[in-house]
């Protein structure tokens, strides 16, 4: 007779976060105004909030490099993301570049 194996315990589950969400949809703002950026970035709250609450996007604004100003997106869309109660999380990705948005 072979000797029992101990059971296998699960390790226990982490609550999920967006930098390991695969995003649901992915806006790319880059070579926008802020103006054009912000009625992007309603429309797509909008549309998701509605079709998938739970959903994760991805909000592609850029660093900001290659503007004379320095970063103008990151910051307003950051503004337009923290005040509007359709989102639910918010994070800056890894890279800097864009944000992780999951929508209520």
């Amino acid at each position: 007779m072979g000797k029992r194996r101990a059971a296998r315990v699960p390790p226990p589950a982490l609550p999920p976060t967006l930098h390991g969400a695969l995003p649901d949809v992915t806006l790319d703002l880059h070579g926008l105004y802020t103006s054009q950026a912000a009625l992007r970035v309603e429309a797509l709250l909008e549309t998701w909030a509605r079709r998938q609450p739970g959903a994760v996007l991805r909000i592609v604004t850029g660093k900001g490099n290659r503007s004379a100003e320095g970063p103008v997106l990151l910051g307003a869309v950051e503004e337009i993301l923290r005040a509007d109660p359709r989102v639910g999380e918010l994070v800056l990705d890894a890279g800097g570049g864009c944000w992780l948005v999951r929508v209520r």
